[in-house]
């Protein structure tokens, strides 16, 4: 008889072989969620979307990996039915908006959570939403920001009443962010893991990528218009000499569109005052960090954990953050910079100038991190699960007993 794994994760998964890549950064948050939990000794099953030139299943270290279902509108019914298979003691669901194929994966989502807890039998369903969504902040600026193609007002009462069924049908729910809970008040908050990693030596990693002696800010990750990177580059306008501004990243899959793409554009408007790399593979992401001499997440609306700020945190890259951003994080006032071209270029002049501030705000940024570690971070889910599992069968005893 095959050993029972003790949880089955639903989510993207990278690349065989890669942990920074597939078509969200929360395929490396499962991966490393995955290693996390393996560590702490749970069995770990991932229940991944197929994805072209990967086997159907293989192994990543300890962690089973089984491409199981296509994206799209049957894609987490199927999931839920695959998860159901591996007989877990408990069900992670990984979800965001469009997460599982566009707005045609949420047609029908709320009774399929409903009929996919039910499948699941004796298993504990736990749903951790990197994404959450204030409904009273979605307006026409919102839609056309994240290129919703529904009026606003249908937007704002189909994610709230998603939100609703997710947390409905989950025996508990994770966010990333105290903040969060305003809008899931019933949530857990776990924060999104830090990796332990080992930083370049800075002058080895600037020669690696061709960088020289000039003050660096990173804007790292997916381009997308939800991180204010137009913002960014409007600013490289009005830098000093001194200042190199670098957008490393490819194109987010949702924004896609070819030469006509999101970030295609920005090269094409921007090329003259900013560095655009294109998509970093896995082995250069250690090359940026290490060689920045800050890193920028200027998001006018957060409403999920920055997985380029959790890689910026690992490495000890000093960051700067919209005050949007830092109230989501807790982060400090000195780590904030305003949302508008002049004040963030003059803030990276006078960093530039300045070492003494940019160590300060080094030091805040390791603050930041205290407490994130992935170890910590996995140790808190399986206390979670097995929260949820004791109620669970406390519940099952009851409804006997009865």
């Amino acid at each position: 008889m095959r050993s029972r794994p003790d949880v089955a994760i639903i989510a993207p998964y990278p690349p065989q072989g890669v942990r920074h890549g597939g078509h969200s950064g929360v395929a490396s948050y499962t991966a490393n969620l995955a290693h996390g939990l393996a560590d702490a000794g749970a069995g770990v099953v991932v229940i991944a979307p197929a994805l072209e030139g990967d086997p159907r299943t293989f192994r990543d270290g300890p962690i089973e990996v089984r491409r199981a279902f296509d994206l799209g509108q049957r894609a987490l019914p199927t999931a839920m039915a695959a998860a159901a298979d591996v007989g877990a003691a408990v069900v992670h669901l990984q979800f965001e908006l469009f997460l599982y194929g566009g707005a045609s994966s949420l047609l029908g989502l709320a009774p399929a959570l409903g009929r996919g807890r039910w499948a699941l039998g004796s298993a504990a369903l736990v749903t951790t939403m990197h994404q959450v969504v204030d409904p009273a902040t979605i307006d026409r600026r919102y839609t056309r920001l994240h290129r919703v193609a529904a009026p606003a007002s249908v937007a704002r009462a189909g994610i709230a009443t998603l939100q609703s069924a997710i947390a409905r049908a989950s025996h508990a729910t994770i966010v990333h962010e105290q903040a969060f809970k305003t809008v899931i008040p019933d949530a857990s908050v776990i924060p999104h893991g830090i990796e332990s990693v080992t930083p370049l030596e800075r002058a080895a990693a600037r020669a690696r990528l061709g960088l020289g002696d000039r003050f660096v800010a990173l804007s790292f990750g997916f381009v997308a218009p939800y991180k204010g990177v137009e913002l960014v580059l409007d600013a490289a306008r009005h830098v000093g000499p001194d200042v190199e501004i670098v957008v490393a990243g490819g194109e987010h899959p949702r924004m896609d569109d070819g030469a006509a793409g999101y970030a295609a554009g920005l090269a094409a408007n921007y090329g003259d005052v900013a560095r655009f790399t294109g998509w970093v593979p896995d082995e250069e992401v250690a090359a940026w960090f290490s060689a920045a001499d800050v890193a920028l997440f200027p998001y006018p609306k957060p409403f999920s954990s920055s997985g380029a700020l959790a890689l910026a945190l690992a490495y000890g890259t000093p960051s700067l953050l919209s005050p949007p951003l830092a109230r989501s994080v807790g982060a400090p006032n000195v780590m904030t910079v305003a949302l508008d071209p002049h004040s963030l270029a003059q803030r990276l002049d006078d960093l530039a100038a300045k070492p003494a501030v940019l160590d300060e705000l080094q030091q805040w940024s390791a603050v930041l991190a205290d407490g994130r570690r992935w170890p910590a971070v996995a140790d808190r889910h399986v206390e979670l699960y097995e929260e949820v599992r004791d109620v669970d069968r406390a519940a099952r005893r009851r409804l006997r007993a009865g």
